[in-house]
């Protein structure tokens, strides 16, 4: 059994804690006494310099405003508490109540929407990244007006990094712009992800990569309405077991699309669905075009794998290549897998199934194949076909169930936040535990089938009482 790393909610962070900690010394002193003491002098002292350390080293964030503005009046008072003669006015418990009311308030905001963690990794590797910007010039973008359009695509490679020496990664570039985007994709008001790029992810921009024998790679397609760095806790750990990862954004039917030239597309239904509803008859040119999206990522990182100068020069082991997809993008896998031997392993993530390419219900991926999935699959009728592809797989064949989970308990969403299932965004399963246990199981899966290292995980019953598993191992 996986010994499970902490991970969840930095509820406060350090000079958040001492801040809020010294704010309620005087606060409690104004409601139980008009003296005013020289030693209370001390904590608007203390109060202004950990707002100080707290924005140098943690940085600003919304929630703590109302921190923010009793430091200030704090600082204020304190100049007029210097004078010996300086008397409280009789109502001072009346501010201070007020006061309190304010601190009551950044405590609950801040333990509401806290600073994300995300799980410790558990490989020696540190992880570097940089983002590039693709044109497959050989297929047509069938989602633009303009019959001439290419498709285009971002995105974004994970790999093994030689140092920590670098920049820091943001979790959400041009958050500014997309943050906005993708609150309203789930209902959120836009404020509430503005913080999100004050999680410490431990990925490096733009440093050289590890020596070593080259690594074998993993592509991961993002969910209709996705992103590509959705799955940032299951990239990061696969990267520090020595995997290069790749996340395209699937243009036009990703959340938000930003082009180096400045263009950007939001998700538009209509450009997918022209009937008005989500429905897998006209997902299915969109799950082929996902598949193709994949093909065209490993063409390119051929190229880079023979390109003098690249980073990732001679890292690439190309005979090793896994794919897992989120949703659509586990969809996207299964149609990839199909039609392209290059994937000699795939796993899918509450996958959905329906637009695959009917072919599947008659000879399933000739590859080894795992399906992680809530116990309602997306529906019966998608259930019914997760299955039905199972039972045809001609490799080993995984079926794993996670209990008391939501579709997006198989991202990182579940991190952002510990009210995601007052808003139905995930189950009651806890968020690090869920994912800790997939991370476990997606490892053991691509180390078995891409590097051929038997792991006792997929053979041995499920230590956790929340998962089952169904195998067919041939």
């Amino acid at each position: 059994m996986l010994n499970l790393p902490e991970a969840g909610f930095h509820t406060m962070r350090l000079f958040e804690i001492l801040l809020l900690i010294v704010l309620l010394v005087p606060l409690l002193w104004l409601l139980v006494s008009r003296k005013r003491p020289h030693w209370l002098l001390i904590f608007p002292g203390l109060a202004t310099l950990f707002v100080a350390l707290h924005f140098a080293f943690e940085g600003y964030r919304w929630q703590m405003i109302p921190a923010y503005g009793l430091t200030a009046v704090f600082f204020l008072l304190a100049l007029r508490w210097r004078n010996p003669n300086f008397q409280a006015p009789r109502l001072a418990w009346l501010g201070g109540l007020l006061g309190l009311l304010l601190w009551l308030v950044a405590l609950a905001l801040s333990v509401a929407m806290p600073v994300p963690t995300l799980p410790a990794t558990t490989g020696p590797y540190a992880v570097g990244t940089f983002t590039t910007y693709l044109v497959d010039e050989n297929r047509p973008e069938i989602y633009t007006e303009d019959p001439n359009d290419s498709r285009e695509l971002v995105a974004q490679v994970w790999y093994p990094a030689a140092n920590r020496d670098g920049e820091p990664a943001d979790y959400l570039p041009d958050l500014e712009i997309a943050g906005p985007v993708i609150a309203e994709q789930f209902g959120l008001p836009s404020f509430l992800v503005n913080h999100v790029n004050l999680t410490e992810l431990d990925i490096w921009q733009d440093v050289p990569a590890a020596d070593g024998t080259p690594f074998p790679v993993i592509v991961f397609s993002h969910g209709l309405t996705g992103i590509r760095m959705q799955n940032t806790t299951m990239v990061r750990e696969l990267v520090s077991h020595g995997y290069v990862v790749i996340a395209p954004e699937h243009s036009y039917a990703d959340a938000i699309t930003i082009f180096p030239d400045g263009r950007i597309f939001v998700y538009d239904p209509a450009r997918i669905f022209p009937s008005g509803d989500s429905n897998a008859t006209e997902a299915k040119p969109l799950v082929q075009t996902w598949a193709d999206d994949i093909g065209f990522l490993l063409d390119t990182m051929a190229g880079w794998n023979e390109e003098a100068g690249h980073v990732l020069n001679g890292r690439l082991n190309l005979n090793q290549v896994g794919v897992f997809g989120h949703s659509t993008g586990g969809g996207a896998t299964v149609q990839f897998c199909l039609q392209d031997s290059r994937c000699k392993a795939g796993v899918g993530l509450d996958s959905w199934l329906l637009p695959v390419n009917d072919s599947v219900l008659d000879a399933g991926p000739g590859q080894p194949f795992m399906f992680i999935s809530t116990p309602r699959w997306l529906g019966p009728e998608n259930q019914a076909r997760g299955q039905a592809i199972f039972h045809n797989l001609t490799a080993d064949g995984y079926e794993l169930t996670l209990a008391n989970t939501q579709h997006y308990d198989f991202t990182d969403l579940a991190l952002l936040s510990p009210l995601t299932p007052q808003l139905g965004l995930s189950g009651s399963i806890n968020s690090a535990y869920s994912l800790s246990i997939q991370n476990e199981y997606l490892l053991a899966f691509f180390e078995q089938y891409l590097r051929e290292r038997p792991s006792a995980t997929l053979t041995t019953p499920s230590p956790y009482p929340e998962l089952s598993i169904e195998r067919t191992v041939k």
